[in-house]
């Protein structure tokens, strides 16, 4: 007799399970009923009693059904592959119009099955970044409303059972060197690109019949393969430091080469993954979105094929606009950028240096008292950097050097365009009623009625979708007049009015004010002879931040619990420890403010080359030409590498011919005036000609302003000289 029956609809087929020694926690068993194509025709959860009945959609045509018994997922687009990945077990039932109804399908799941429904969750974390360069400075920058999908790859022994005797060789010749070359004739060379049209067609693609260089052993006349690759890449040269066993195993049969593979694949992993990028097949358990600071969290299934550790692979996908995806990180090879025996619920970071990917802005976390405001940076540089005005209150610059205050830890100064770099604690907008703030700046030596404040416009951007369109919308930040008080910045709320903030350009979508340096002190340059052109406008320069209420009055931080804070730390990757300012003197509690202090110097540098002199005189020639009687002669070199506050280096080096290296090579760094510039270099001819008789010289001369706006050296203030001069004999 059979339960499975027929009704005008289709066909019901009845599952039967016996699951012995089953724990009490034992998990929900569903049975699955695939078609041919793999089409899902329906899902049943198991009762108490082990049983289910599936519905068959009724074909005239005979059906070929696979019924599968396994863990219940919860998911609609669940597949067989997916079931029998997590250990299912499978029947397969033909089912014709008018033949009998098989009987129940009986299925005895017993301990060595069904533990592999149990315990077999995997945690998966991760961050995905932007690699951003702006300014010669590398920023990482959270990608956020990515679409990332988890990958399992098969592990390595089952890609090395696949592998055909041919490829498997290809390893054996790197492990245990040259094989004798092939007796039999080769085949036709491969016919060349031809053109069609516009289109230029390689029948063989761009890499061949071997898409891997032949290794590095083999001898030019002893090829196993049929057409030699270039030299392989440096990874190779780790074949001189593998494990003898492995050697001797690579003469033996394939079973015992497969297994010490295996058993060495720490060390060959490198190798493998360059040799057969194609070989690693993979299957998608999981599909997550990042969040605004880039991290995403999954729970997949792990294998039931493989016992060890999961094997990773992700892609990263971003939406552009309706129905269109830009894949912005997939790396390859596959299986050089798998995670291999990912540790569950370990930190995984993917980056990408995508120019189409969507960065948004950085959000690490600030360790701070409640209420903060945090003097973040000016520009992408930490103010711990920056060096206080004594011992005991300083910023975090070490050690103490009155002439060093307001310079950067490597003694450089400030130039340019500053940006300051300001974070707020949502609960000054939320619950204290502080939605504004005020940045200002003015010499140390200037009134209090002398504060010029930071009049430029200040933004962030965002993303959001319009009739399913991605569009990127500008959020002001001001200035704005509020309530009779002007040139005030809006605290940036959490999030944008919709969507997602976004970085688009990771210079301006940070800066919290501007400050025109160059405007209020602007470089003085100098004369031909290098004397300076005016008095200096550089020097200190205070920068003053002010918090205001929605209604636009001055707050009281100290009232409302709000607390100052600087980074502790130079690194700005990362977690964010800080430090109270007002120990570190930065804190005016009478004036409601704290103050910064910062050395400007946007002088720029001067650099030029005098004429040469050979035993005291010049060139007797306007070509150049030194005439010399006696090797033992001297060659004075005069040059001058000037910055009026010695915030610059220089490089002066003397070139004979065209290739040879520098006679003279004399780094330093750059003088005050020409008063105090060192004497000029010199150098014997002898030295200078080697094994010349006659010779050309050029003298080069480079100096270069140490100024930084906190994203890069400001080198517009950098200057170049050259000079040439010959050194010839004298003409009897």
């Amino acid at each position: 007799m059979t339960n499975s029956t027929r009704s005008k609809g289709g066909v019901s087929l009845e599952v039967r399970a016996t699951i012995t020694d089953k724990p009490e926690d034992f998990p929900a068993v569903a049975a699955y009923a695939f078609s041919k194509g793999g089409a899902l025709l329906d899902r049943q959860t198991l009762n108490k009693d082990g049983h289910a009945k599936l519905s068959i959609p009724s074909i005239d045509e005979p059906q070929a059904v696979r019924v599968v018994l396994g863990p219940d997922i919860d998911d609609q687009e669940v597949n067989a592959g997916e079931v029998l990945r997590r250990g299912g077990v499978e029947r397969h039932v033909a089912i014709r119009p008018k033949a009998e109804l098989p009987g129940p399908l009986e299925f005895d799941v017993r301990p060595d099955i069904w533990r592999c429904w149990i315990g077999r969750l995997c945690v998966v974390k991760g961050t995905l970044l932007k690699r951003i360069v702006s300014g010669g400075v590398t920023l990482q920058l959270p990608i956020c409303g990515a679409t990332v999908d988890i990958y399992e790859v098969d592990p390595w022994p089952l890609i090395i059972a696949r592998l055909p005797d041919l490829e498997l060789d290809r390893l054996r010749d790197i492990i245990d060197g040259p094989w004798p070359p092939i007796r039999w004739p080769f085949p036709p060379p491969p016919p060349d690109p031809f053109q069609l049209g516009d289109l230029v067609v390689d029948p063989l693609g761009p890499r061949g019949l071997n898409p891997q260089p032949l290794p590095p052993k083999l001898r030019p006349g002893a090829i196993r393969g049929f057409d030699p690759q270039p030299d392989p890449p440096a990874v190779m040269r780790r074949v001189s430091s593998l494990p003898a066993d492995l050697a001797l195993a690579a003469r033996a049969a394939r079973p015992v080469f497969e297994r010490a593979v295996v058993a060495n694949l720490d060390v060959l992993r490198p190798i493998l993954c360059w040799l057969f990028p194609l070989r690693v097949t993979r299957t998608r358990i999981a599909t997550v979105t990042t969040d605004e600071c880039g991290h995403f969290f999954a729970i997949a299934w792990r294998s039931c094929i493989s016992a060890d550790q999961p094997d990773l692979y992700f892609v990263a996908r971003q939406r552009f606009w309706p129905g269109f995806w830009v894949t912005i990180y997939a790396p390859t090879p596959v299986a050089c950028h798998t995670w291999w025996n990912y540790a569950c619920g370990t930190e995984v970071t993917l980056v990408t240096s995508h120019v189409l990917a969507r960065a948004c802005p950085p959000c690490p976390p600030v360790v701070a008292p409640n209420n903060w405001v945090l003097f973040m940076a000016i520009g992408n540089t930490s103010v711990w950097r920056i060096h206080g005005a004594n011992t005991t209150t300083r910023v975090g610059a070490a050690g103490h050097d009155p002439a060093k205050f307001g310079l950067l830890d490597d003694e450089a100064p400030w130039a340019a365009t500053l940006r300051p770099r300001l974070e707020f604690d949502n609960s000054l907008r939320d619950t204290l009623g502080v939605k504004y703030y005020r940045v200002s700046y003015k010499r140390p030596a200037e009134s209090d009625l002398e504060w010029r404040p930071s009049t430029e416009a200040v933004n962030r951007h965002y993303t959001h979708e319009v009739a399913g369109d991605l569009i990127l919308e500008q959020y002001p930040l001001g200035p704005f007049t509020v309530g009779g008080t002007p040139h005030l910045y809006e605290i940036p709320p959490a999030l944008p009015p919709t969507g997602q903030w976004s970085i688009p350009n990771a210079v301006l979508d940070t800066q919290s004010a501007v400050i025109p340096t160059t405007a209020v002190a602007p470089g003085v340059g100098f004369d031909d002879g290098g004397t300076p052109l005016g008095p200096d406008q550089g020097g200190l320069w205070q920068i003053k931040v002010e918090l205001f209420t929605a209604a636009g009055a001055m707050v009281d931080p100290e009232a409302l619990g709000i607390t100052w804070r600087v980074p502790e730390s130079a690194d700005l990757s990362g977690t964010i420890q800080t430090e109270d300012a007002s120990v570190l003197g930065l804190v005016d509690a009478v004036k409601n403010c704290m103050t910064l202090t910062v050395r400007v110097d946007n002088n720029p540098c001067f650099a030029s080359i005098g004429a040469p002199t050979l035993d005291g005189s010049a060139a007797a020639d306007e070509c150049g030409v030194m005439n010399y009687s006696s090797t033992a002669s001297t060659v004075a070199m005069p040059f001058l590498a000037l910055q009026r506050n010695r915030f610059a280096t220089f490089d002066f080096y003397v070139q004979r011919g065209a290739v040879s290296p520098p006679e003279v090579d004399v780094p330093g760094v750059a003088a005050a005036s020409a008063a105090t510039m060192p004497a000029a270099p010199t150098e014997s001819v002898a030295n200078l000609l080697d094994a010349c008789t006659t010779a050309g010289f050029a003298e080069h001369l480079r100096v270069w302003h140490m100024g930084t706006d906190g994203w890069s050296r400001q080198n517009q203030y950098d200057r170049f000289d050259v000079r040439a001069f010959v050194l010839a004999p004298t003409t009897p």
